[in-house]
């Protein structure tokens, strides 16, 4: 092999893309998990809500946050310590409802994640669960190989909306692998895009429920499917 075409080999290795995925309802349907669960929480405070309702209306927001906004808007008495025991139990919850509950990947999500795998674009998961919960969903979808690691919003300072988790995921990445020429973000979320951008990432938003939005500068690209991130990849 000449010289100058085994540099060039070195040379595109290194310009390749890092990638990290948000988890709820970007890769999987996971978040109707956190919304029985905190549903039921509620509804022993006697509001009936619809599970659905919780992240429609209070997403973005971190249960420690949107819990105790919830009950007082409905005038409904709680201390800190409830909230604070709440938290707990719903980790130890969720992580017993992944393998009992019928949880599925978002339509596209194991052949792109395939993909991208095949191409070696270095892909990470960032997260509002906890680390074991991560780590066994992970296990629970064969995708040990495929996700090189992953980043727990707990592990950080900021929780999100704040940008500290996916930057986090790409410092690891970065002391792990290199610096890439271009990396991306991907998360569901209609909220809070400024925050994604200022991980100075690319940012494409998975907006599948509804019309895609125009003029939106804090997001670089949205797509109606995980599909459409092989095409947005290889053009850009």
């Amino acid at each position: 092999m000449p010289r100058w075409n085994k540099y060039l080999n070195v040379l595109i290795l290194f310009m390749e893309t890092h990638i990290v995925f948000d988890l709820d309802w970007t890769l999987s349907d996971t978040q109707k998990i956190h919304q029985q669960i905190e549903s039921d929480f509620i509804k022993t405070k006697w509001i009936d809500i619809d599970p659905k309702t919780i992240s429609i209306k209070y997403a973005w927001r971190s249960p420690q946050e949107r819990i105790p906004e919830l009950l007082s808007s409905n005038n409904i008495n709680f201390t800190q310590q409830e909230i604070e025991d709440f938290v707990i139990q719903k980790d130890e919850k969720i992580i017993l409802l992944l393998e009992k509950w019928e949880i599925k990947l978002i339509t596209y999500a194991s052949e792109i994640l395939d993909y991208l795998y095949k191409q070696n674009y270095k892909i990470w998961i960032s997260s509002w669960a906890c680390r074991e919960f991560i780590d066994k969903f992970i296990k629970y979808f064969n995708l040990e190989k495929i996700v090189t690691a992953s980043t727990s919003a707990n592990e950080v300072e900021n929780k999100k909306p704040h940008p500290d988790v996916f930057l986090s995921s790409f410092d690891k990445l970065e002391k792990q692998y290199w610096i890439p020429e271009i990396k991306y973000v991907i998360w569901d979320g209609r909220s809070d895009m400024e925050w994604w951008y200022k991980s100075w990432a690319k940012t494409i938003r998975l907006n599948y429920q509804k019309k895609i939005k125009q003029n939106n500068i804090y997001c670089n690209f949205e797509i109606k499917s995980l599909k459409e991130i092989q095409t947005i990849i290889l053009n850009n």
